[in-house]
């Protein structure tokens, strides 16, 4: 009896080990997979902050079209009061954030289908961002040639509608003038017949 407690007892003994070693090993490999998690969701949590903060403009552009016009007029404060900040202080203060701000509001006005789309606001932001920038990537500085050719074709557009709208109001303008002339005619001719029938019915009544 005495040698079967014994049996047992080892027995259970290397029962507990083996499912306490199998139960270190699962909880190590869980312990992994749930830090690999974290760090994907830090890593894509960054990666998402970067897309607006720190990445390209192309980048940055994608970005924006995913906003309502509720977020895309708060990104806009946003970027104007960087952009004033920066440029209220010191000299010492490096110029690629001045044109980091700069290039996301150029792109904010170049955004169509919002209240902030001001295409010529953003040639001239465009223009002047191409003359004080030295440091753009050399995607950066494709996106932004690009954006610039668009944006001549949208003005180009732009005045032409204008032109058109011009020349369509002045056309409309002579043709009013020409009813009011028509009109003043056959207003004289009216008065006229009235006084020949009363000149014809003064003879008959002489007759």
């Amino acid at each position: 009896m005495k040698i079967n407690t014994l049996s047992l007892s080892a027995t259970i003994n290397t029962a507990k080990t083996v499912f306490f070693g199998h139960e270190k090993k699962h909880f190590s490999i869980i312990l992994i997979i749930l830090l690999a998690s974290l760090s994907s969701a830090c890593q894509m949590t960054t990666s998402t902050n970067n897309i607006h903060n720190e990445g390209s403009y192309s980048d940055y552009y994608l970005w924006l079209k995913t906003l309502n016009k509720k977020q895309v007029l708060a990104e806009e404060q946003k970027q104007q009061a960087v952009l004033n900040k920066t440029l209220n202080k010191s000299l010492n203060k490096p110029i690629n954030s001045v044109d980091l701000s700069q290039g996301k509001l150029i792109l904010i006005y170049s955004l169509a289908n919002t209240p902030l789309h001001q295409p010529y606001k953003a040639k001239r932001l465009l223009n002047e961002h191409l003359l004080a920038s030295n440091n753009m990537s050399k995607d950066d500085l494709g996106f932004t040639m690009l954006l610039r050719d668009q944006l001549n074709t949208q003005l180009h557009l732009i005045e032409q509608q204008a032109q058109a709208r011009k020349k369509f109001n002045k056309q409309s303008d002579e043709h009013h003038a020409i009813i009011e002339q028509l009109k003043k005619q056959l207003k004289r001719v009216n008065q006229q017949l009235i006084l020949l029938k009363k000149i014809d019915q003064n003879i008959n009544e002489r007759g």
